[in-house]
């Protein structure tokens, strides 16, 4: 079973009607793409933010690329090096637009292509690392090339830094999605088939599939999640990836949100902004 791939589809396809949009709009003018093609696309064009071992670039570049070893421009590779060309060469001007780079990256099937299996789950993991890092840094478009030549890891500790990307939060974030999925309720039979119909129509096996119904069928537990949870960039990325899965257009899923907020710990100025960068109405 592999858990990027569940994440790639969930963030492709959307559990929910908003979802997508609103990584859309994280992605948009202004939004982490920009930051996030600054910092793949200094690492691409051997910038000075490419020489420096354990940096932002050296991390989300060896986590699309598949490897932090050897020379920056060397090890991205693959979709680091497709993700950082086009948003740090401008997406106004790439052939389908955001909403097919998008697609490109975090979509494909299980028969392979150029989304792969693993890909998806790469760029869903760098796009949310990269959401939680703006979020908790307040980076802008106007501070890009602040993020992108960043000396080593822009403020952040390297330890705490790369739990951001590991398996293991890979597997809590996909986890959360599903949990944000319940906030109003139980989720019928019904609406189950329906979200991993969605989900799954374009490149999940049948053990992810399985892996879907059996979580969207487990009650709900959010004290659980939360103690999974190993630092404050983990819970910003918990938190925007909650916010990717759920409707938010009940009292019960804005107070859920508020529940989590509060268990994680996040500042006020932190959530404000990862509401504004998915564009999801505050709670």
């Amino acid at each position: 079973m592999n858990l990027g791939n569940i994440l790639g589809q969930i963030l492709q396809q959307g559990m929910g009607q908003q979802g997508r949009s609103r990584l859309d709009h994280a992605m948009g003018a202004g939004g982490i793409g920009d930051v996030l093609g600054g910092i793949l696309g200094g690492q691409a064009a051997g910038g000075t933010g490419g020489s420096a071992g354990g940096g932002l670039g050296d991390l989300l570049g060896g986590v699309l690329g598949g490897g932090r070893g050897g020379s920056a421009a060397g090890g991205m590779g693959g979709l680091g090096e497709i993700l950082g060309g086009a948003l740090g060469g401008g997406r106004s001007t790439s052939g389908g637009g955001l909403g097919d780079l998008l697609g490109g990256l975090l979509g494909g099937s299980a028969g392979g292509g150029t989304g792969t299996r693993s890909g998806g789950g790469n760029a869903g993991m760098a796009i949310l690392a990269t959401i939680a890092m703006a979020a908790l840094k307040n980076w802008t478009d106007s501070r890009r090339a602040q993020a992108a030549m960043a000396p080593d890891t822009a403020g952040f500790a390297a330890p705490e830094l790369e739990t951001m990307t590991e398996p293991a939060t890979a597997e809590l974030i996909v986890r959360a999605m599903i949990s944000a999925a319940k906030a109003d309720g139980e989720v019928s039979e019904d609406e189950i088939q329906r979200i991993v119909g969605r989900i799954g129509a374009d490149g999940l096996s049948e053990e992810e599939k399985q892996f879907m119904i059996a979580e969207l069928r487990r009650p709900l537990d959010l004290a659980a999640l939360v103690a999974e949870v190993p630092n404050e960039m983990v819970a910003a990325e918990v938190y925007a990836a909650s916010l990717l899965a759920i409707e938010l257009d009940t009292p019960a899923e804005a107070a859920y949100l508020r529940q989590l907020a509060q268990a994680l710990r996040l500042d006020g100025a932190t959530l404000s902004r990862l509401h504004e960068i998915t564009g999801a109405t505050a709670v």
